[in-house]
């Protein structure tokens, strides 16, 4: 399975450049707390793509009625909807659509399986470095390129359950 979405692959892309860079930019710098603050922006950078991204899977979505009016008060209505993207908020939300699309992405992605808890992961370190600061980073760039592949297939099947 795979991104058709030319927006998201974009996003994706930027993503994926950014761990290598940052993993070239690190390895230049042994010994520092490099890695782990680009290891933190990273994750930051990552949470914000899935935001918007989910957020633009929904819009495709309400946008195929054909009806502008009924897509622009989905857009409204969804708008920072997926700040912080966790399980159930998506489920939820697509279950307002058709609860099959719910069933069918709980199926796939039950609450505690891997890509979920990467899911989780992203939003904790997220939320610990803009409430806690960043005193104590032990992340590393392997760490978010991880969490980043795992959380990819989120975005592919709400593409094919949103189409």
């Amino acid at each position: 399975m795979t991104i058709n979405n030319s927006e998201l692959i974009s996003k994706l892309n930027d993503i994926a450049t950014l761990i290598q860079d940052s993993k070239s930019w690190a390895a230049k710098q042994p010994g520092t707390s490099l890695d782990a603050h680009l290891a933190t922006y990273i994750d930051v950078c990552i949470l914000g793509v899935l935001e918007e991204s989910i957020e633009l899977l929904f819009r495709e979505r309400a946008s195929k009625s054909g009806d502008t009016c009924t897509a622009n008060y989905i857009r409204l209505n969804l708008d920072h909807s997926f700040q912080n993207p966790k399980f159930g908020r998506i489920r939820d939300v697509l279950a307002m659509f058709n609860p099959d699309f719910a069933r069918a992405f709980e199926a796939k992605f039950p609450p505690n399986c891997s890509e979920m808890t990467a899911l989780r992961d992203i939003n904790t370190i997220k939320q610990n470095v803009a409430h806690l600061g960043a005193y104590d980073l032990k992340l590393t760039i392997i760490d978010v390129e991880n969490y980043f592949n795992r959380v990819i297939p989120i975005l592919e099947s709400l593409e094919v359950i949103l189409t």
